[in-house]
């Protein structure tokens, strides 16, 4: 057996040992899908109090990164209702790893910029606890059972979401803001380029979207619930990943099932601050493509 044979066998031995459940573009056992499971499966080891202890890695404005999985420690709010129980704002804090591709032009344009590109990404890793005074703990993981694809750059996001987007950023401490300020619906057919910066009266913020299927455990209620759908997260964004006070939100509700039956609602959810604390680079040309269960892969 050649030396290149026996480091593939034993790589492979590695990732089925790490038990990471979500699907990666790249060949089964390639370099990348190594370097994801091995990221997240470090992190799904880290407490808390070693969490708050990792040094905060800067991200370059307006810049495209290239093929990244990033890691973010994050502080957010998420609103639940509970049949039976009751409603509360739950605040929740921990880490969001999320793998980025490479960028592409945008539908209507040639070149990859800041402007005019767009970056697939998806999320691969969550781990996010909280307490409330109805429900408990609280804990949210990824269900990476269902993932789904995000994108961010030139893309078009819907009107009430930059509308809550503008309420958002404002409302966030000591934080700039960086969202358009014309509400107009983009061009149906085009997505339109980002502000480039040099209009007094804007930022360079492009939008993001980023679906997620997340599971919620509340043990107090003894309680185990999934997303019916994704939750959609909304963002304007200058880097990428987003980082600092740029707010990230939800506007529609999305039903929480417990057994194949609704048993309440993530009302709505908000980014409040995030900091990137890992990042590992990917393939130059690392694309995202995941593919449903028992489905043909999707963009």
């Amino acid at each position: 057996m050649t030396k290149g044979k026996r480091i593939g066998i034993l790589l492979g031995a590695s990732v089925l040992a790490l038990g990471i459940g979500f699907k990666v573009t790249a060949a089964q056992g390639s370099p990348d899908s190594y370097r994801v499971a091995s990221l997240v499966n470090e992190m799904e080891g880290v407490t808390p109090a070693a969490l708050e202890q990792m040094q905060p890695i800067a991200v370059k404005s307006q810049t495209l990164p290239g093929p990244s999985v990033d890691v973010m420690r994050v502080r957010l709010q998420e609103t639940y209702s509970v049949e039976g129980v009751g409603k509360d704002t739950v605040e929740l804090t921990g880490w969001i790893a999320v793998r980025h591709g490479a960028s592409r032009p945008a539908p209507g344009f040639q070149t990859v910029s800041w402007r005019t590109a767009v970056t697939d990404t998806e999320f691969v890793g969550l781990e996010l606890d909280g307490h409330s005074n109805v429900f408990g703990p609280v804990h949210v993981s990824l269900d990476s059972s269902r993932p789904a694809i995000g994108q961010v750059g030139a893309i078009n996001v819907p009107e009430r979401a930059t509308k809550v987007l503008l309420v958002a950023n404002k409302s966030t401490q000591a934080a700039p803001d960086t969202t358009t300020t014309d509400p107009k619906p983009a061009a149906p057919q085009t997505a339109q380029p980002c502000p480039d910066g040099t209009e007094a009266t804007a930022a360079a913020a492009c939008n993001c979207r980023a679906p997620v299927n997340v599971k919620i455990s509340m043990s107090q209620l003894n309680l185990q619930m999934k997303t019916k759908e994704p939750a959609i997260w909304y963002s304007k964004v200058t880097t990428i990943p987003p980082v600092g006070h740029v707010a990230s939100v939800t506007v529609d509700p999305v039903a929480l099932m417990s057994a194949d039956r609704q048993v309440g609602s993530l009302v709505s959810g908000v980014v409040k601050f995030r900091e990137v604390v890992r990042s590992v680079s990917l393939s130059k040309d690392h694309q995202i493509t995941v593919a449903s269960m028992g489905g043909a892969p999707t963009r």
